[in-house]
């Protein structure tokens, strides 16, 4: 099919499809390899804020991303289900050295994967794959609500500054995971 280069196109993804042209097997592949790139990106960034010792954001980070590996499983799966094969690339984790950088980090990771899976629902539903397009959506509905988290972090530690916001964020319990 033709229609998997637009596809890819549209994803901004270099995924191989190992000798088919389903764009829907493209649009798995793509939001694997985001998938994979975040949760790695992720628990870096949740690794460093805990050596740091502020354990509340650390707390709050892993509930935030504790279900990245049934996302990955759950394309992992779909694809499979499909008969397709992963055939992904996975992008290098943006790891901040800051607080700050892991914030800003984060919210950019969270901003380019948004139109991702925008895009990637929309495509799925041209190939009039209803099931797929609801898992992406599914997907799409977390995404929304972690930005929604980074935005108001990101938002506390301007209106705090660094000291403030990091003191407030050092215990358990401090952090919440609204």
């Amino acid at each position: 099919m033709a229609n998997g280069n637009n596809v890819r196109d549209r994803l901004g993804v270099s995924a191989t499809t190992g000798g088919t042209d389903n764009p829907v097997f493209v649009i798995l592949n793509g939001l694997l390899g985001s998938a994979w790139r975040a949760c790695a990106q992720h628990q870096s960034h949740i690794a460093l804020i805990e050596a740091w010792g502020l354990q509340g954001l650390a707390d709050t980070m892993r509930i935030r991303t504790v279900d990245e590996p049934v996302t990955i499983r759950a394309l992992l799966n779909r694809l499979v289900d499909l008969g397709g094969t992963p055939a992904f690339t996975i992008g290098v984790p943006t790891i901040g050295v800051t607080v700050r950088e892991i914030l800003d980090n984060d919210m950019g990771l969270q901003r380019h994967t948004r139109p991702k899976f925008n895009a990637a629902a929309e495509a799925a539903g041209a190939e009039h794959d209803a099931t797929t397009r609801n898992l992406i959506e599914q997907i799409l509905a977390d995404e929304e609500q972690h930005l929604s988290w980074l935005d108001t972090e990101i938002d506390l530690y301007e209106t705090l500054g660094e000291s403030l916001y990091c003191a407030s964020r050092l215990q358990a319990g401090k952090a919440s995971a609204a």
